[in-house]
Order: structure tokens, then C-alpha cells, then sequence
């Protein structure tokens, strides 16, 4: 369990290749991931001089596919592991699990991969079975449960001082772990041991630095009982690449530390840990008394996306504007009543996007960007999207737990020859769970209390703003589901029509590219409505291509607000 194992099973299979002739089978999360490596990992291997003359020299015949490779006396096959007949009728030597923490809960019906996987080398006489990850989430986590049935070996290096041995730890701030100064603003940072002795990561004088604590270092495991099942910890504490400096894993954790969003990636990708999630939702009469009272768009609201939810019975849409912090507020909620296998509905639904909201500096904003629920009506939804191109994104929940927040699924539809059309429906595929933590994470950041607004304070980025008329079961909604560490997944526990709202409109900003603008391109969308962005936002990033969208047109008179024709269904660390 750690970092860079594609690294590791790049090398293993060339060593396969050229010194132990075997069959290796390697599964991908899905099978655009496969294609994915066999076109960047693999294509690169075939190029070593140790293994070039071993393959095939026809770019495509039987034996040499994009996903399948033929050397003499074996075989590489790459799988996705999101499909059942993957893993049906072959037979393999070597089955290396690449990031099974991205995988799908299960393959269809048929169960766990790793179980599936490691069944395919059942009969070789020389077995070998392998996993690699970066962790996600505790109780979830794919890799985390293989490493916990092995061995649960780590890094053992010496005191430069004392020579103790010992595992390199992130710490806590009291104990042993990285230190740095200043506090907030980092410019040095070294190691203390276990005994309290500091170590320079470049070392001092004739004193070894990190390098030479790693070179003297050894495996040790912590569960030996468990052998043969061999499991490794790895963490970027060792790494000697300077983006992995004891320094810069500091500046990284003061940057991300108050945002548990940020905080749970740096765990995960930097730790190699999973990460624990608070088990319960924030509490929803919380919510419902810290509303404000606004009836336009407030000031900080610069861009709007909607999120489309759809029932048996009715569909709603729930507008959200977003700032240049990612703070967001909740701007309009629309029931429409109806079976959405009617037309009719979806007329409504499409007079409902091609609104305006008025903003508070008396400019109208429309929606930028609308992501529909395809899960229920599917056939319905996915026709309506089309006819709102360049607006309307249909959507779809990924399966797996580790899903990014956002990615586009390959093209859905086909031409009569069997083809895939070059302009055909993709569909969004939103990762709920990510989406989930995000919003209960920011759901728990407190406003400023009155003394402190009264002092200058303002609300701390990613806070989520509810409008006073906002229900108790909206409320209830946006925090309807439970995370189970027991079973590792969600336990629904009241209707979640509010928080998927939330999340869809959440994943087609990230579609529009918004998480990669500039403060610039934020100041601009300020700018067109006469009112200023914060500064911090967008510091790091650089600009897209995706058009900076634009108010809709000057406001008329205020008119009646549309809250008022809303119909509701129902009323880590220490340091």
C-alpha cells in the first residue's frame, strides 16, 4: 500500500518479458483505464532495448492488440476491471491489481475483483499475485484490506544520531515526526526521532540526511504471522524527489489542513493512508437555523449551475450560485409535479434552465451549466439533454468509492456499422461519495459569530449559504445519507433529493473547468457585475479555454422572487 506501484508494475512486467517468459494479467479500474495504460505505461515499455526485440514487430495482428500483447513463451493482457466477462475464461501466471481502490464495488454480480483476479492463477506452477494503490477511504478501501491480511511490512531507517531504527512518520506535532517553522508559513523543516534527536533531510557535515537513513534502512513486518501473504507501507516521507521534501510536505499540509476536502487527498496521496470519515452527517436543524436572509443573489455569487434530480413523480431543480472561495449559496429550488416519462415535464423543465436570477448588484444571471440525473427515466433524460447542447449534462453516479468528483464517460452511442459516433452522448460520471465527504466537510465550517462580522470576519471559503426560506426537509435532504464504517458504504437515511442536487451542480462547475481559472478570469466574471472577487481564490492556477461566462442581460425592475412559487413536497489531526 503507498505510491508509484504503476511504476513497479511497469518494471515487473518487463522483467517478466525478458528474464521469467510468463503470462501476466494486469487489471485497470475500467476499461478505458486499460486502454489508457497500454497506450502510456505500456507503449513506453516496448520501447526498452531489453524487451523491444521480444514483441512483435506488426503494430496489429491476433497477438498484438492494443490491450494484448505476445512474447516468446507468454503473454500481457490488460483488463477493466469494472466488467464481469473480464475476468471470465483466461488463465494467467503473473495477476497484478493496478489502484483496486478505483475500482467498482463489484464486477456486476459476480463479486469482489480481487477475489475474481486472483482466481485466474489458480493453476500455474509459478503464481504470483499483486496489488498496488494509493488508499481512499477506511472501511471501503480495497487495498487497505489486502495489506491488513499480510505481512504489514515498513520502513525501518536509523537515527543519523543515535542509530535507532525506526518508521519515518508525519507526526503530530508533540511527538516524533516533521517540524517545521514558521508555523503558518514554512521555510525550514527537519525530522525529530524517537529520542528527540533532529535530523537535517540533506544531513550535516559528516552526519547522513535523509539519503543515508534510507540506504541503511530495512523491511520489518509487523504481522510476520501472515506470511506468505507479503504487504508493503510506502509513504512520500522517504521519497528523495525534491516535490516530496520534508519542506514541502509541510507548506502542502498548512495549505490544505483546514479544508477537509483538501486535508482527505493529502492523506490519501501524500500519507498513503485512508482516510477516516466522521461516521455522522452534520446535524440538519443546524443548518436550518444558521439561514440568511437573502432573496438575490448576494455579492459573492458569480457564476449559476443547477443540479437536476428526477423521481417518479416530479423533478427538481435546485439552482446554485458559486464564488471565486467556493463558497456557494442556494438560489432557487423548483418542484415540478408530474410523471417524467411525460413531455410535458420536460417542456417545463426546459422553461425552468432558460431562466434568470437576479443578482444583487441588479444584474440577471442565467444557468452556465445544468446536470441532470440519469438514473431514473434514463431514455427520457438523455433526449432532453440533447436538446439543450452545450447546456445540459446528463449524469450518472460512478460505482466506484474512489471516483473522482467529475469525468466524462466514453461515447454512449453507435452508428449502424457498430462504430462509435464522433459526436455522440457522453454522459457526466460523478463520483457521490468524493461529493459527498466535500459537502458534509463544508457543511461543518462555522459562519463568523456577530462580534467577529462585526470586527471584519466573513464566511470561510467553500461555505455553503441556505436562503431563509429554505425548508427543514431541505435540510434534512442535503444531509440524508450516513456513512457505515461497518459495511464501508452510505446507508441512505432520509430522502437525498437536496444533496444530489447539490452534488450535480457541484460536478458540472468542475466540467466547466472552473477549479482551473485564474483569479484573473474570477475578477473578470466580478468585474462584468460591479463587484470584487476575493483575492485568494484561484492563486495557483492558470487559465482554460472554457469561456468566462457572462451576466444574461441588465435586470428589469426587481421583480416577485421566485422563492415564493417554490413548491416543497415535504414540510486529522492534532495539528
Amino acid at each position: 500500500m503507498g505510491l508509484r506501484q504503476t511504476r513497479g508494475g511497469s518494471n515487473y512486467i518487463g522483467y517478466c518479458a525478458d528474464q521469467n517468459p510468463s503470462r501476466v494479467l494486469v487489471y485497470q479500474p475500467t476499461i478505458d483505464d486499460a486502454e489508457d495504460f497500454a497506450k502510456d505505461d505500456v507503449a513506453k515499455l516496448l520501447l526498452w532495448p531489453a524487451v523491444r526485440r521480444l514483441f512483435s514487430g506488426k503494430k496489429r495482428d491476433a497477438s498484438n492488440t492494443i490491450r494484448s500483447k505476445r512474447f516468446p513463451g507468454g503473454w500481457i493482457k490488460i483488463k477493466g476491471a469494472n466488467s464481469p466477462k473480464e475476468f471470465r475464461r483466461i488463465t494467467a501466471d503473473k495477476v497484478l491489481l493496478e489502484e483496486p481502490d478505483g475500482y467498482p464495488a463489484t464486477a456486476g454480480m459476480e463479486g469482489d475483483q480481487a477475489e475474481l483476479a486472483f482466481k485466474r492463477c489458480l493453476t500455474s506452477d509459478e503464481p504470483l499475485k499483486a496489488a498496488g494503490s494509493t488508499p481512499t477511504v477506511k472501511g471501503a478501501s480495497k487495498i487497505d484490506a489486502l495489506f491488513e491480511q499480510g505481512t504489514q511490512e515498513h520502513r525501518y531507517v536509523p537515527c543519523p544520531h543515535c542509530g535507532e531504527m525506526q518508521i519515518i512518520q508525519f507526526g503530530n506535532g508533540t511527538g516524533p515526526g516533521i517540524r517545521w517553522e514558521p508555523k503558518e508559513a514554512p521555510t525550514h523543516a527537519w525530522y525529530v526521532c524517537v529520542n528527540g534527536c533532529p535530523i537535517e533531510e540533506e544531513g550535516e557535515g559528516e552526519v547522513g540526511g535523509k539519503a543515508w537513513m534510507d540506504e541503511h534502512g530495512a523491511w520489518r513486518a509487523h504481522a510476520p504471522e501472515n506470511w506468505p501473504h507479503r504487504s508493503f507501507h510506502i509513504w512520500s516521507g522517504y521519497s528523495q524527489f525534491a516535490q516530496a521534501s520534508w519542506l514541502e510536505l509541510a507548506k502542502e499540509f498548512v495549505r490544505v489542513r483546514k479544508d477537509p476536502n483538501k486535508l482527505r487527498v493529502f492523506v490519501n496521496q501524500v500519507l498513503a493512508e485512508t482516510y477516516v470519515v466522521r461516521g455522522e452527517a452534520p446535524e440538519w436543524r443546524r443548518l436550518y437555523e444558521r439561514r440568511e436572509d437573502y432573496r438575490r443573489i448576494p455579492a459573492g455569487g458569480l457564476i449559476l449551475t443547477a443540479g437536476i434530480d428526477v423521481q417518479k413523480n416530479r423533478v427538481e431543480v435546485f439552482v446554485w450560485a458559486w464564488g471565486a472561495d467556493w463558497q456557494s449559496w442556494l438560489v432557487d429550488h423548483i418542484v415540478i409535479p408530474g410523471n417524467p416519462y411525460e413531455a410535458e415535464v420536460w417542456t417545463k423543465a426546459s422553461e425552468a434552465i432558460q431562466g434568470h436570477w437576479t443578482h444583487e448588484s441588479g444584474v440577471e444571471l442565467s444557468l452556465t451549466k445544468v446536470g441532470a440525473d440519469t438514473g431514473y427515466a434514463t431514455k427520457q433524460v438523455e433526449a432532453w439533454s440533447r436538446k439543450h447542447p452545450g447546456l445540459v449534462i446528463p449524469i450518472k453516479g460512478a460505482n466506484s468509492l474512489g471516483a473522482p468528483a467529475f469525468a466524462w464517460s466514453s461515447v454512449r452511442e453507435s452508428t449502424t456499422d457498430g462504430k462509435r459516433r464522433k459526436r455522440g452522448l457522453r454522459l457526466g460520471m460523478v463520483g457521490g461519495h468524493t461529493l459527498t465527504l466535500e459537502l458534509y466537510g463544508l457543511l461543518g465550517l462555522d459562519p463568523p459569530t456577530e462580534d467577529e462580522a462585526a470586527e471584519g470576519a466573513v464566511h470561510p471559503a467553500g461555505y455553503v449559504h441556505l436562503n431563509k426560506q429554505a425548508s427543514e426537509e431541505l435540510c434534512k435532504q442535503l444531509v440524508g445519507d450516513q456513512w457505515m464504517e461497518e459495511s464501508g458504504n452510505w446507508k441512505q437515511v432520509h430522502a437525498t433529493e437536496a444533496l444530489d442536487g447539490w452534488k450535480y451542480a457541484r460536478a458540472v462547475l468542475i466540467a466547466l473547468g472552473a477549479e482551473r481559472w485564474s483569479a484573473n478570469r474570477w475578477a473578470q466574471l466580478a468585474e462584468a457585475l460591479a463587484v470584487v472577487a476575493p483575492s485568494t481564490a484561484g492563486e495557483d492556477a492558470g487559465d482554460t479555454d472554457t469561456p468566462v461566462p457572462v451576466p444574461a442581460k441588465p435586470a428589469p425592475p426587481a421583480k416577485k422572487s421566485r422563492w415564493e412559487t417554490v413548491v416543497h413536497h415535504n414540510d486529522y489531526t492534532a495539528r
